[in-house]
């Protein structure tokens, strides 16, 4: 046992100097009523909400310098909840009383409290303007794709912060900056600097279905692989989200089908805690059944040969009967169409017609054909 433990020991490489630079956590939430009807007996909105802010401040504690984003991604659009300068906290008065009922503890840290209590206000509001609208289409749709666009932004802005702007982000982590500038790279002020930031996306969705947001999200894809940036992806209940798990698979992050949400707060503080510089020592969960095929827009099931719109690139395994793109409306030709409907024209193959001999008579013509007859048995020759 002494030998087996010595070389385990032995071999294990010692582990490079882990840094402790900030960190930029941004939770994308999505508030789609029909999709949350369905998990109204396994976990409410309130719930969840709740769950997410406590998984906030537990990252606000972690270091002094951590940011956090929240983004609303509802039917109506996607909203920067926190950070908000309109509906900044920073106008009440030192003790921290408002003029407004709170929905938290006065009491609370103050960090903690200007997350919770502007995130809590933004998602009752939005409660409130769907349910006076249930009735309505535009109520259903999903504007995730938004959001991600705006989560991605806003990242960008904090890895390359302009020193000269004097916002409570840059003081924040202008620390940081600094001290790159004195191990060897210059910065002038005015000037845009990289800070040593990390970053990364969580989504919390209940929702499956993005065929009419396929483009948008790949194009997220895309500059968050180039960023660099995470993209993790808590599904709530129901079925696998393929576009989301693309996403996760393509920038290293992680994906969860969270058919039980009442555990999110276990599931958020061990799978999606990590800090993006601890994942590479770290086993994450992994999901090697990623479907890379694309949906069809029209009927959302996997296309493996299928239509293609020449002006948004719409994927489509039918014909549709309306005559225009799903995506951007634009008008197909009637010419083609009808083409595409009637299927490609099968010539028939001539028939060959065979000659008493057994030889195939040229152009099916028989007439000159040689008449050939019946040889007589021996015994009458």
């Amino acid at each position: 046992m002494d030998s087996i433990a010595d070389s385990i020991y032995t071999d294990v490489p010692a582990p490079e100097e882990l840094n402790d630079n900030p960190s930029l956590l941004t939770v994308i939430f999505e508030l789609t009523p029909r999709s949350w009807y369905a998990l109204r007996n396994q976990v409410t909105i309130q719930e969840t909400v709740k769950t997410l802010l406590v998984f906030l401040n537990a990252h606000l504690s972690l270091n002094n310098s951590n940011q956090v984003c929240f983004i609303l991604s509802s039917p109506f659009g996607s909203d920067i909840l926190h950070p908000n300068v309109e509906s900044s906290l920073e106008e009440q008065h030192e003790d921290g009383a408002s003029d407004k009922p709170t929905l938290v503890n006065k009491g609370m840290y103050r960090n903690f409290r200007l997350v919770d209590e502007i995130v809590m206000q933004k998602i009752n509001s939005a409660l409130e303007k769907m349910s006076s609208q249930l009735d309505s289409e535009a109520n259903q749709r999903s504007t995730v794709a938004g959001a991600l666009s705006r989560a991605l932004t806003y990242t960008n802005r904090l890895l390359h912060v302009d020193q000269s702007i004097s916002t409570t982000t840059g003081s924040a982590i202008n620390s940081t900056a600094s001290t790159m500038g004195s191990s060897g790279t210059t910065s002038t002020s005015g000037n845009p600097s990289t800070t040593s930031m990390h970053a990364r996306v969580l989504i919390v969705t209940p929702n499956d279905t993005y065929e009419s947001n396929y483009i948008a999200i790949m194009n997220s894809i895309f500059a968050a692989q180039k960023m660099k940036v995470p993209l993790d992806v808590a599904k709530l209940g129901g079925h696998q989200a393929p576009y989301l798990q693309q996403a996760a698979d393509a920038t290293n992050g992680v994906y969860l089908h969270i058919k039980e949400p009442q555990g999110l707060m276990q599931v958020l503080s061990t799978a999606y805690f990590l800090e993006p510089s601890l994942r590479s020592i770290v086993i994450l969960p992994t999901n090697s059944n990623v479907n890379y095929k694309a949906s069809c827009f029209i009927t959302g099931k996997p296309v493996d040969i299928g239509f293609v719109c020449s002006v948004c690139l719409c994927i489509m395994s039918v014909v549709p009967k309306s005559g225009h793109c799903p995506t951007c409306q634009s008008k197909f030709d009637e010419r083609f169409l009808e083409r595409l409907i009637r299927g490609p024209v099968i010539a028939r193959k001539k028939r060959k017609v065979e000659n008493g001999s057994g030889t195939p008579a040229a152009n099916g013509d028989t007439s000159k054909t040689p008449e050939v007859g019946t040889p007589a048995p021996k015994d009458q020759e």
